[in-house]
């Protein structure tokens, strides 16, 4: 077979053999440490190269005008091909695939791996065999190190990627080694069938635990795809957790020559474990239906300074499923408050409101079960969500930069999306995204700018709450109800607004069905959770209600879909800087809120780009 023969060693080569499968498996293992060490260096001398020269990046004489940078230092010209391979590197070859920038690092992975399993190996067959799963072994520490779901996690600091960027490479590695251990079995199998000893060795433990783990690896693989995130999150999740644990167990007594990965593995997710426990805590909150809508939104009261301290803006915490009844002491509500949970974003400035909250779309799953809970409270109360324990993880995630240091952050956000965009709007106009600074604006001199696309105006009932600024200018004009597509500007700060499209309902005619149809096609991606058909819905109220006058009062409020187009260009003239644009909603309104972005990244434009989006 491609020039590899089933050869007999003595024992002195078969001693050799096993130095080189362990030499090879070490340096597979070792080798992601010289990765990150030349990351470091490069991020070493790019602080040292813009510390030395103190200047700031050019900027165009105006707005519109392509940079030119073939006049500029040499170290201006780099950053601008960084930034325009960045921006490269993260466009999705297509929907629901990694990143051109993922393929490539993947694919470089994939080289490397396959040069440490094939050479040196002679014309040995078992020696290529036992290399691959060797060499494949090697990477299994690694891949729970990247599935690590904290902000201790060091693939996180050293790389300084986000939380969801370290997951899709998990992902990707995951997917790898389940092609190295696949060729592994397949070339084991033809050598037992070749040597005629298969129907032997089949009922031998380390085959028979070989097999299982290559079965459960690629279950963990198969259920990991993004299709079937999206149909049930919570098969996902579940199987993962499960045979994440067993497969340690099974790859124990398959070969003792694997053991030490096996054992850093076992230590790996042992800490994971801890620092998940560490993370957990159970605290009093209710959960209500937003009237109106499909919404259901949980508010968890922080009556403490350590906890309000704790989460931020733009960070998500994973809540666990909630008994339907009084909660009893059996393993299956145990499990289901440690693994049966979900991710939601903080939809609220927990330094500044003292609480928690949580809004989701009703869907099939943990979302559907909350409703139920949610609507069973209120027909046996008056109407005041009883206090429920709630078992809450985290927080995660909100990798986000300095945003003092740019000209213009342009938030969008298209249904309960806005539960990433609201908090971050709130906390750079009003302040409080941090424990200290609840009291003053974030931002003074940057224009911040949020577009929030929803289906009914009653969904943005959550999103400013009484003792925001919004609701306390009681001299300012009533929001318009214009139906064009470039609203005036905000009624409020010349530097800061909030234009909400409303897509249906309310007379919104053919126009506003299109919208759906365009816009909001991939509801099920919505955020909070990758699971399909929507089966619960709140009761039916109005568009407009009492308090909705006082409510959004500065904002500007438009039947249709918003120009994403004119909207982009609007938050590029304004300045010649860096703009931010962050986005959270369907998968349409990303690619073309992208595209438009990227017309300004190749007039040499600095962009900070952040498409908001859960599926682990």
């Amino acid at each position: 077979m491609l020039g590899y023969e089933f050869v007999t060693l003595t024992d002195e080569q078969k001693a050799a053999r096993r130095h080189l499968l362990d030499l090879y498996g070490n340096i597979g293992q070792w080798s992601i440490l010289v990765v990150l060490i030349l990351l470091q260096l490069a991020f070493f001398i790019r602080w040292a190269i813009f510390r030395t020269v103190r200047a700031e990046r050019p900027r165009s004489p105006h707005p519109n005008k392509v940079m030119d940078f073939g006049t500029r230092a040499w170290y201006w010209r780099l950053e601008d091909q960084i930034t325009r391979f960045r921006w490269w590197a993260n466009q999705s070859l297509r929907e629901g695939w990694f990143t051109k920038g993922e393929c490539v690092l993947g694919l470089v992975w994939t080289l490397w791996l396959l040069f440490l399993s094939v050479h040196r190996t002679g014309n040995d067959y078992l020696h290529l065999t036992k290399r691959f799963g060797m060499v494949a072994a090697s990477q299994l520490p690694l891949q729970y190190i990247l599935a690590m779901r904290s902000a201790y996690s060091p693939i996180q600091a050293l790389t300084r990627l986000s939380y969801e960027r370290v997951i899709a490479i998990h992902e990707l590695l995951g997917k790898i080694l389940t092609v190295f251990f696949g060729l592994h079995a397949m070339f084991y199998l033809n050598f037992f069938i070749q040597a005629g000893v298969l129907s032997k060795r089949i009922r031998e433990v380390d085959v028979i635990t070989g097999l299982i783990g290559f079965i459960m690896f690629s279950t963990m693989s198969t259920t990991a795809l993004s299709f079937i995130r999206h149909w049930n999150y919570r098969v996902f999740y579940t199987t993962h957790i499960l045979l994440a644990i067993i497969l340690v167990d099974v790859l124990i007594f398959h070969v003792s020559h694997i053991r030490n990965y096996v054992f850093e593995m076992l230590a790996i997710f042992v800490l994971l474990q801890i620092i998940r426990q560490a993370k957990t805590r159970q605290l009093p909150g209710s959960i209500a239906l937003i009237p109106g809508t499909n919404l259901v939104q949980v508010t968890v009261p922080l009556s403490s300074d350590k906890d309000v301290k704790k989460f931020k803006p733009g960070q998500h915490v994973h809540l666990s499923r909630p008994p339907l009844g009084p909660p009893t002491l059996n393993w299956a509500n145990a499990f289901a408050q440690r693994y049966r949970t979900n991710p939601f974003t903080i939809a609220s400035i927990p330094a500044k409101d003292k609480q928690l909250l949580l809004v989701a779309r009703t869907l099939a799953g943990n979302t559907t079960h909350l409703a139920a809970i949610a609507q069973s409270q209120r027909t046996t109360t008056d109407g005041t969500p009883p206090s429920i324990p709630l078992t809450i993880e985290g927080p995660y995630g909100a990798c986000l930069p300095d945003f003092r240091t740019f000209d213009a952050v342009l938030l969008v956000a298209g249904g309960v999306g806005a539960t990433f965009a609201v908090p971050l709007f709130r906390s750079l106009t009003e302040g409080g995204g941090g424990p200290d600074d609840a009291a003053a604006p974030v931002v003074l001199r940057t224009r911040i700018q949020l577009v929030w696309a929803v289906r009914r105006l009653a969904e943005t009932r959550w999103a400013f709450p009484a003792s925001s600024p919004s609701k306390q200018q009681d001299d300012a004009p009533p929001p318009s109800s214009s139906s064009s597509r470039n609203p005036p500007p905000s009624p409020g700060s010349d530097n800061h607004g909030v234009d909400i499209f409303v897509t249906r309902g309310g007379g919104g005619g053919d126009g506003a069905e299109e919208v759906d149809r365009r816009l909001l096609a991939d509801e099920d991606e919505d955020i909070e959770l990758a699971e399909m058909s929507a089966v619960a819905r709140g009761e039916e109220e109005g568009e407009e209600g009492e308090g909705y006058e006082e409510k959004l009062h500065r904002h500007t409020v438009s039947r249709g879909r918003p120009d994403l187009a004119a909207v982009v260009d609007d938050a590029f003239s304004v300045s010649t800087g860096a703009v931010a644009v962050l986005v959270c909603g369907p998968s349409g309104m990303v690619r073309e809120l992208r595209r438009h972005v990227g017309v300004w990244v190749g007039r040499g434009r600095a962009v900070f780009w952040h498409a908001e989006a859960f599926g682990f």
